[in-house]
């Protein structure tokens, strides 16, 4: 059997991740006319297409799909036997809001000191969207908040995080329930752990808020809230810049929003540089105590 070589699984590589084959193409410094060659030679060995063409972009099929965990795994094996520096590479991490913005930062700063010839390529979305660009193969590890069940992932606690209410200083920290929900609420979008973490709670208390407001960016709920438009909920490591300053306040409110981080992996195989990350987060002592 003539069976695919290296070439062309790079490019099957390339593609899924630009969407493009002339972007691919340009990527591994080869032709269009060879790309498409060999993108045909491919489909031909494997006996089926492996992309939708919708305009410009080539959508992977779902025969695709399956294919791209084994083929990580090769390419992944190919630059070990290549690249024999057990301390250099690049790390594609894929992370909620959160974690994204006020824990991986920090953590990241730490670890590239250790290993400074490690690189890092980070892309931040709601927990939903971190399992779908796993799914993928956009990223080798994520980041999320809250619970999810998975069998295609390795999916493990890390850390914990603390969700509030809060308001602007104007408004009165000890609230009753009436007054809690004659408030307009400016919360996160659908698909947002910290969004399930809310959800649950009111679900179990039987609230139901008069007025929900939905804003996509932690930033623009604390412009909003500050602006006096509502009430908040954001995690704690959010907003606690502004509670010390006094911009904000917490309210107080039978809310139980405590909930977990969590580290989404691919199973059954570790590339050795996010063994090395890895090993380095658990040791990490939590932030803020959290």
């Amino acid at each position: 059997m003539n069976y695919p070589s290296p070439r062309h699984w790079l490019l099957l590589d390339a593609i899924c991740r630009q969407h493009s084959l002339t972007k691919a193409a340009d990527l591994l410094a080869l032709s269009q006319s060879a790309a498409s060659q060999a993108l045909k030679e491919l489909e031909q060995r494997l006996g089926q297409p492996l992309f939708l063409r919708q305009g410009r972009q080539l959508i992977p099929t779902q025969h695709t799909l399956d294919l791209l965990p084994k083929l990580q795994v090769f390419l992944e094996l190919q630059q070990e036997l290549v690249n024999s520096e057990p301390d250099k590479g690049e790390l594609r991490l894929v992370a909620s809001e959160t974690v994204g913005c006020y824990l991986l930062p920090g953590l990241l700063a730490q670890f590239t000191a250790l290993y400074p010839q490690i690189d890092f390529k980070l892309r931040l979305c709601n927990s939903s969207e971190v399992l779908h660009l796993m799914h993928q193969q956009q990223a080798q590890l994520g980041f999320i908040e809250g619970p999810v069940l998975s069998a295609e992932f390795h999916i493990q606690h890390w850390r914990q995080d603390l969700t509030v209410l809060f308001g602007s200083p104007k408004l009165h920290q000890n609230l009753s329930t009436e007054q809690l929900l004659t408030q307009r609420w400016i919360v996160r979008e659908q698909g947002s752990g910290t969004r399930a973490v809310l959800e649950h709670e009111l679900a179990r208390l039987q609230w139901a808020p008069n007025n929900l407001l939905e804003l996509e960016r932690p930033e623009a709920i604390k412009q909003a809230v500050k602006q006096g438009l509502g009430i908040g909920c954001l995690p704690l490591l959010a907003v606690q810049d502004e509670i010390n300053a006094g911009q904000l306040v917490l309210l107080q409110s039978p809310l139980q929003l405590q909930r977990h981080f969590r580290l989404v992996q691919h199973k059954n195989y570790q590339p050795p540089l996010l063994q090395k990350f890895l090993q380095f987060l658990q040791q990490e002592a939590p932030v803020n105590g959290l």
